[in-house]
């Protein structure tokens, strides 16, 4: 695997991986609000707070970088991005540094898929890790707006939004996870529409080495339900599998009883996982129509899992 030439984030810089795919126009915006400061009274008592709770040392570690960026951008609130580009098996491939930097009231909106051209990488599928130089101060150091994904082909528009953040992710020696499980209530698989989902293996340790190996479960509206694997995931990577592609073509007639539908568990223990939900049209399962990070209720799905 190849792997990132130098370090490609720091602990405090807030990140998140977005895929890209051959054929589709992608773009990759973000609005910075207007009430965005780079430190706050707020988080100042947030920080006395945390330093009493850890060793003068751990605090230091913890915090000591992320201050000293601070002071010598002279408490700036503008933020810069750079992007590095990572094929879907999870290999290092580029990276790109946005010029500009941005204040609060500005924003910004980059085409990932002329960038690409730019870079002289061809037309195919690919990840990006999105990386802020400073997020809030908050426990997460989290983006101080959603990012949004934008996906046009000739005919369609699929978009979905999701925040990035600097916590621990499948770093054992920061925090270990106990596994992931993503619940989509609303799989189709018609002669029109066939559901996909995509998971990502992602970490904030760029040496991360695990590859995951997730099962899924499908029920419809009766309980009874197909099990089967999704296939494994390089570490840094991603991997789409449609429900067709897990369960085989039986999944049409499992599901046509109840107009195509139903609901998937996916389950990985060990790791957290990034997923999007994808609906592909069923005459190449290539065109997009729709997108989304779905974080559902699970509690209002429990009726489901007791099947």
């Amino acid at each position: 695997m190849s792997r990132f030439p130098k370090p490609p984030w720091k602990p405090y810089e807030p990140r998140f991986i977005l895929p890209t795919f051959a054929g589709l126009e992608c773009r990759l915006g973000l609005s910075i609000p207007i009430w965005y400061r780079p430190l706050t009274l707020r988080y100042m008592r947030d920080l006395v707070a945390g330093s009493l709770k850890k060793k003068f040392v751990e605090s230091l570690k913890d915090l000591g970088p992320e201050l000293t960026s601070l002071v010598a951008s002279g408490f700036s609130r503008k933020l810069r991005f750079r992007l590095h580009i990572l094929s879907r098996s999870g290999d290092y491939l580029t990276s790109y540094e946005v010029p500009s930097a941005y204040a609060p009231r500005a924003s910004f909106e980059i085409d990932l898929s002329r960038l690409l051209a730019d870079l002289k990488l061809p037309d195919d599928d690919y990840l990006v890790v999105a990386v802020m130089s400073r997020g809030r101060m908050d426990g997460n150091r989290s983006s101080p707006a959603s990012f949004s994904m934008t996906y046009v082909d000739q005919d369609n528009v699929a978009i979905y939004r999701t925040g990035a953040f600097a916590r621990p992710l499948n770093e054992g020696r920061l925090k270990s996870h106990i596994g992931f499980t993503g619940i989509n209530p609303k799989v189709i698989a018609t002669n029109d529409v066939v559901s996909s989902l995509m998971l990502i293996n992602h970490s904030s340790d760029p040496e991360y080495a695990f590859a995951a190996s997730p099962k899924t479960v499908l029920i419809r509206g009766d309980g009874e339900r197909l099990e089967g694997d999704f296939g494994e995931i390089s570490p840094l990577g991603a991997r789409e599998m449609s429900i067709a592609d897990i369960f085989g073509n039986k999944v049409f007639d499992f599901l046509k009883p109840f107009g195509g539908r139903g609901t998937t568990v996916t389950t990985c223990l060990g790791v957290t996982l990034a997923s999007l939900h994808l609906q592909r049209s069923n005459d190449n399962r290539r065109t997009l129509l729709g997108i989304e990070h779905s974080r559902p209720a699970h509690m209002n799905l429990a009726g489901i899992l007791q099947h």
